[in-house]
């Protein structure tokens, strides 16, 4: 593993890859998924069965252990899966991937209860409103909820993770944003897994990883933007109404600590350095880790790929990490 610094306040980690199994990984999912993806992006207006496609993850076994609760915010469900060893140090708001269309409570539970049980944290999975029907800005404002949910349910937000894969990182980021303007207090970290943090497709559409990507085709970057644009015009709510916020383009400053990982031949690897910069521009303590020819969000893939579980165990460690730190912060109180 190589470090080297990308800017003041933040540090970069790159870590090897290319072991046959993300490779194998990688040659399916640019056989199947990207190739669907480009045919979505030809007709994005066509009746495509997003909901269906979260019950593909019943098929996803699930380890033994953990337990699930529903929780019912304003306007959306949510699941708190608890872990079957906790060790009580934080617990985790997650938000999901999916690209704002897909997801919920399915696709995600392997993912959403291997990150419980390798923490030892209680985790609430927020099945967010989302596209076509919905804005990104009703996203964004069921994820608040959910953070609100757990504030006022007794957790301190210095103990509190927000974390999120893909759009569920730019969800991450955005939540934290957004409920800092609210007048809530930050949570203790934001963890960002191959985030998206600019809804402008240049700066993807113009870097080498526009061609590399395992998952998207170049064409559906900005039929994305138009298609989250088109849904705010049409949105009769007052958040899903609000402007498409970038986060590279918001005020960080009162950000807490954030984790940033990202594969290097991915189409938002531009997404993830452009945030460490910015995140370092206001001086907020980032560590982005890259990971050599991995897919988009390789974590997911924990039980089958090596660099991938080692991913997962860098998510832990910073979390853990975070946890000792406030600990000695009131042992320097006490």
């Amino acid at each position: 593993m190589l470090k080297h610094p990308v800017a003041p306040g933040a540090r970069r980690q790159d870590f090897p890859g290319g072991t046959v199994r993300a490779r194998l990984l990688g040659l399916v999912l640019r056989s199947t998924v990207k190739p669907l993806l480009g045919i979505w992006a030809r007709y994005p207006l066509a009746p495509w069965p997003y909901a269906a496609i979260d019950h593909v993850g019943k098929l996803l076994t699930v380890a033994p252990g953990s337990s699930t609760t529903p929780v019912r915010l304003p306007n959306c469900d949510a699941r708190l899966v608890s872990p079957p060893e906790p060790r009580d140090q934080h617990t985790v708001l997650y938000l999901h991937g999916g690209g704002f269309y897909v997801g919920h409570q399915h696709l995600h539970r392997q993912m959403v209860a291997r990150f419980a049980t390798r923490l030892g944290s209680a985790v609430l999975a927020v099945n967010y409103r989302m596209l076509p029907h919905h804005a990104v800005g009703d996203s964004i404002a069921d994820c608040v909820d959910g953070y609100r949910h757990l504030v006022r349910s007794g957790i301190a937000p210095s103990e509190i993770v927000i974390m999120g894969d893909s759009a569920g990182g730019y969800l991450a980021l955005m939540t934290t944003i957004e409920a800092i303007e609210q007048g809530m207090p930050a949570p203790a970290a934001v963890v960002a897994m191959s985030p998206l943090a600019d809804w402008s497709p240049a700066g993807k559409l113009g870097a080498p990883t526009s061609t590399t990507c395992d998952v998207f085709p170049a064409r559906a970057v900005p039929v994305l933007t138009a298609q989250a644009e088109a849904a705010r015009q049409r949105s009769r709510t007052r958040a899903g109404r609000a402007p498409l916020r970038s986060p590279v383009d918001c005020d960080l400053a009162r950000l807490p600590p954030v984790l940033i990982q990202a594969s290097s031949r991915e189409m938002v690897y531009p997404d993830a350095v452009h945030l460490a910069e910015r995140l370092a521009d206001h001086g907020v303590e980032c560590t982005l880790q890259v990971w050599r020819d991995q897919v988009h969000v390789f974590q997911a893939a924990a039980g089958i790929v090596p660099e991938s579980a080692r991913a997962v165990a860098q998510i832990a460690a910073f979390v853990d990490g975070i946890a000792s730190a406030r600990s000695r912060q009131r042992l320097l109180r006490a």
